[in-house]
């Protein structure tokens, strides 16, 4: 490894932080994710921060919707 990246640590995440991290930015916008789905499918969300969190967490839930 070269020496320029002798600084960078690295953080390994377990799914199971994933799901918790998820379900946090979920209580922020105070909905499920079903709930987000449907904002996302109707292409109308609560907030900004709701379009936000959805951006984030449907790279990692299934989409149903």
């Amino acid at each position: 490894m070269s020496e320029n990246y002798d600084d960078v640590k690295v953080i390994h995440y377990t799914d199971d932080d994933i799901r918790e991290g998820n379900q946090h930015m979920l209580d922020d916008v105070g909905c499920t994710w079903e709930q987000l789905q449907a904002q996302a499918e109707d292409g109308r969300f609560e907030s900004e921060q709701a379009r936000d969190v959805w951006l984030v967490i449907s790279s990692f839930e299934p989409v149903t919707a």
